[in-house]
């Protein structure tokens, strides 16, 4: 029973697939992307005065992809700047982390000097501080590296963002002419009429 059960919900699943498939052949070669397409075979045969609106979609297209691209940029330079105070929180860490130790290593040294504690305990004590110290001063030296690597791709970007943005302003300032271009014959045809 149940197997047949199974068998039965297997063949109405095919037969569902194969059904729509059958349905949505017709359809293939005018669906190209997320949005509906018209064939292009068709549209080449549009009159040359029915395409005004064509171009002007077009163009708008144009400046949103463009816009798109923009927000990409600008994106990746907040991740950027993101990580950039990142860095620099870690900097701060490690310069604090330094300064303590420093005030570790100074009394250590004082009661060094002083002939207070054991001498070797003493010896020791300061070793490890001070290699401590160049470990962190290595870890400063790496961490500057990487705010400096950060700012030069910052800049970049934020340069790239400013050209990103004067092409989409003369995008639309062609677009702009081109509306005038196009809509201006239309008004003068209206005028004469």
């Amino acid at each position: 029973m149940r197997r047949d059960l199974y068998s039965a919900l297997i063949l109405a699943l095919t037969l569902l697939l194969l059904a729509s498939c059958e349905a949505t052949k017709g359809l293939k070669g005018t669906v190209s992307s997320f949005t509906s397409s018209v064939d292009d075979d068709l549209f080449s045969q549009v009159p040359p005065e029915d395409v005004q609106e064509v171009q002007k979609a077009e163009l708008d297209l144009k400046v949103a992809e463009e816009t798109v691209v923009l927000a990409d940029l600008k994106m990746k330079v907040a991740d950027l700047q993101k990580k950039y105070a990142g860095y620099e929180e870690d900097l701060a860490d490690k310069c604090h982390k330094k300064a303590a130790i420093g005030v570790d290593l100074a009394k250590s040294e004082a009661i060094d000097r002083s002939g207070l504690g054991q001498k070797e305990d003493n010896i020791k004590t300061i070793a490890d501080l001070r290699a401590k110290k160049l470990k962190i001063e290595a870890d400063m030296v790496k961490i500057g590296a990487n705010l400096a690597t950060t700012e030069c791709r910052i800049k970049d970007l934020t340069k790239q963002i400013e050209e990103q943005a004067e092409k989409i302003e003369g995008i639309k300032v062609h677009e702009g002419q081109e509306k005038e271009a196009i809509e201006g014959p239309l008004i003068g045809e209206e005028e004469q009429k």
